[in-house]
């Protein structure tokens, strides 16, 4: 090469380099979820009252005034539409070659000086790009966009929320509003459960007391949920309840649809149906009217009757009428937790299993899920069915929901069907997201905005062909507990931005700490739109660890902001901007209050959390039990019991010690002899958990010749049958001497009691902490 070309390469590459980088400024382009591909140039595209919006394709119509009316939430002004392109415009255009790069739902963005261009190969993709370009307004709200080219594209087809309103219904703007949310995370499923033993949701003309009578039920609101018994409505009976009209239905499904959203109906089918079964007992197996369940049921044991060719006609019927509201390619049949005891001694069941050669019910629930999915199938329908319509045989076309973890998709796409993953461990979010003590109730469990980033929805163990089987996954939310708009959404967000990006962008870009940066301006949308997220990522985890040789706890502080700074105190006063710094764990030798806030600029979050450490005289000491606790619920191993600190009111938050069917008797050497004034042990009932209050607590105490004493005993005089979830202290207070062992033996109910939906099986009792003062 000649000096002179030499020359000419080294400006084009400098050229090139000014006007084309792979670093993003993060401060101006910070999208959720994060895009395949995102190049910087130099410059910026400046967006003003003149800026016009224009495309040459009639489908276009709506996604041009959608983005008009979108973009003005940021600049203050619509956007003219027009046809001829110029300079100055935002171009929107479907491909007139198939770009097999971006598919279906991806496009391709380019932003020079003077023009924008969208392009692709799908309306979607359009929508999609257009929710990009709105969310750079949100960081350059002067209209000022960076010069880039962009290119993305989903990873996964199915992104879904799901959402439970038989439990409690929820109005039809809520709906409304769920699918501009949905929209704006590029989120393309919204599943509706819309039937359930609690409420029948949907019109249909042809079984009018589908909705006269299955859609409401006796309020008991003031109950706890499974304190609720299930009766049918009497004189004077406050009802709950409410449905949509099929009205509706066309409106919100055509709504969706702009937005490039597949409402997915799920009726509910065998079980979860009592309900139905209220308006129409003909359809099963006794023929008794139960009424509509105010609150939970288990077992689910009124379910449609598989040997009468009446039920099918009737859920045909229903089926047809489902199918002409909902376009969705997929209608979803549940078919989850049927307890199929009235089948076994059902006479046409067993007729029906006698003429159909099966060997059992579970292969009469087979039969039951292939015969609607041959009728769905005749009209080009596809079921999806939880991950229980594998039992007995799986229906050839079906799709699987996998949510008791992910075994029932594996098993489905080793079986060569489709799945759909939302385990709940990950994608339940009835769950909490954080403190329990604080946040409002919910199911139980725990599925941090954290831990659903880090979800991934290929299981190991597959094959590459396998693999394809998996559709992709979706956020429940089960409504048990979610009473109102305010609390879906406060349950919904910020944990559908997580998953979002779990099932949109490549699993090579996962990146916690750059996705909490860019949740802090997701927060400001949040903050626009006026959706009530939750701030639970705010919140300060205190992680204590036990030190067995120091005699002390090493306590931790984490959050999921991003670079937080956290401000503690340790004398149960309101942390500041004064307050100490955490930069490391912190050791306690002593009771003490610990309480923590994260500070943006000086200003605390308002999220303070607060846990109380009790240093007492069994504080680390050895502990033996003479029956082990489950393996499940093991708390946090050897020293749980005396490790300072106790349980919330949920039993899997990880403090909690659960012996099933066995008493918890526990003997601590305190080392030396000495003088102690009280002894107690917290106990946890949660009714519907099978777990129950110990019948009595007693106490023993022994010198060093280990001889024991009772000290006292507490018996319990809370019953069994009492809902909620709930905490008692048993414990004495009396003056020993020469005190070195303490026994505490907590008694077992034993076995569920009668009524209970565990009736006759073992009993759980949990214990935290064994506290000697």
């Amino acid at each position: 090469m000649n000096r002179l070309n030499l020359i000419l390469a080294l400006i084009v590459l400098i050229a090139s380099t000014m006007g084309c980088k792979e670093g993003i400024d993060d401060q101006r382009i910070s999208i959720i979820p994060k895009p395949v591909s995102v190049r910087s140039h130099k410059g910026d595209f400046q967006i003003t009252q003149e800026t016009t919006i224009v495309h040459e394709d009639s489908q276009l119509d709506f996604p041009a005034q959608y983005a008009s009316t979108l973009w003005q939430q940021y600049l203050g002004y619509p956007f003219a539409v027009g046809k001829e392109s110029s300079d100055n415009t935002i171009v929107l255009e479907i491909n007139e070659e198939f770009d097999s790069t971006i598919g279906d739902e991806g496009y391709r963005l380019n932003i020079n000086q003077n023009q924008v261009v969208l392009s692709a190969n799908t309306y979607g993709g359009i929508l999609y790009g257009i929710q990009t370009i709105n969310q750079l307004l949100s960081t350059n709200p002067d209209g000022n966009l960076p010069c880039l080219s962009m290119e993305d594209y989903p990873r996964f087809g199915h992104r879904g929320m799901h959402l439970d309103v038989s439990r409690h219904f929820m109005p039809i703007e809520l709906i409304y509003k769920l699918m501009d949310y949905l929209a704006m995370h590029k989120m393309n499923i919204f599943h509706w459960h819309l039937v359930d033993d609690q409420g029948w949701r949907l019109e249909i003309k042809k079984y009018p007391k589908l909705t006269e009578i299955g859609a409401w039920r006796v309020d008991m609101e003031d109950l706890d949920w499974d304190a609720r018994p299930t009766r049918k409505p009497q004189k004077g009976d406050k009802l709950y309840g409410g449905f949509y009209t099929q009205d509706e239905v066309r409106a919100v499904v055509t709504y969706a649809a702009e937005r490039n959203i597949t409402i997915v109906p799920e009726i509910e089918m065998p079980a979860h149906v009592m309900s139905a079964l209220s308006a129409y007992p003909e359809y099963s197996c006794n023929g008794i009217d139960l009424g509509v369940p105010s609150g939970g049921v288990w077992p689910i044991t009124q379910i449609y009757c598989a040997g009468n060719d009446e039920t099918f006609q009737f859920l045909e019927d229903v089926l047809s009428e489902v199918m002409e509201l909902f376009p969705s390619p997929y209608i979803h049949i549940g078919g989850d937790e049927a307890d199929k005891s009235e089948w076994a001694k059902c006479p046409k069941c067993q007729k029906r299993i006698a003429d159909e050669e099966l060997k059992d019910v579970d292969e009469l629930q087979s039969y039951f899920i292939k015969r609607i999915e041959k009728f769905l199938n005749s009209h080009n329908r596809t079921i999806i069915g939880w991950d229980e319509i594998l039992e007995g045989g799986l229906a050839p076309h079906a799709v699987v929901m996998s949510w008791r973890g992910e075994e029932g998709g594996i098993e489905a796409a080793r079986h060569g069907n489709r799945a759909i993953m939302t385990p709940g461990d990950y994608c339940y979010f009835n769950f909490y997201q954080g403190d329990p003590a604080v946040e409002p109730r919910a199911m139980g469990g725990y599925t941090s905005l954290k831990k659903v980033y880090g979800y991934d929805p290929i299981p190991a163990g597959l094959t590459d062909e396998q693999e394809k089987l998996i559709m992709g996954a979706q956020g429940n939310h089960w409504a048990e507990f979610i009473l109102t708009p305010e609390h879906v959404e406060y349950m919904a967000f910020p944990r559908l931005a997580a998953l979002s990006e779990v099932l949109w962008s490549p699993k090579k870009h996962r990146d916690w700490g750059n996705f909490s940066k860019r949740m802090e301006d997701q927060y400001k949308r949040y903050d626009k739109l006026g959706i009530n997220y939750s701030r639970s990522a705010f919140q300060v985890s205190i992680k204590p660890n036990i030190n067995v040789a120091h005699k002390s706890l090493l306590v931790e502080l984490t959050t999921e902001v991003y670079k937080p700074e956290i401000r503690y105190t340790l004398d149960g006063t309101e942390p500041n901007a004064g307050s100490a710094k955490y930069s490391g764990p912190i050791e306690i030798f002593k009771s003490t209050e610990v309480k923590a806030a994260v500070f943006t600029n000086g200003v605390s979050s308002g999220q303070v959390s607060s846990r109380h450490f009790n240093i007492h005289k069994a504080f680390a000491k050895e502990i033996e039990l003479e029956f082990p606790n489950s393996p499940r619920y093991d708390g946090h191993g050897q020293y749980s019991l005396v490790n300072g600190f106790l349980g919330t009111i949920d039993y899997a938050d990880g403090n909690w010690k659960g012996f099933l069917g066995d008493d918890m008797i526990a003997t601590i050497d305190l080392g030396e002899t000495t003088s102690i004034k009280t002894i107690k042990v917290n106990a946890l009932q949660t009714y519907a958990s099978w777990i129950f209050y110990p019948t009595e607590a007693l106490f023993y105490t022994a010198g060093n010749d280990k001889e024991f004493h009772i000290a006292g005993s507490v018996a319990n005089t809370v019953s069994p049958y009492e809902g909620g979830k709930l905490i008692q202290t048993f414990a004495i207070e009396k003056d020993l001497v020469d005190v070195r062992f303490v026994k505490v033996h907590l008694r077992n109910l034993g076995k569920c009691p009668p009524g209970h939906s565990g009736e006759g099986e073992d009993a759980w009792l949990f214990v935290d902490e064994i506290i000697v003062e």
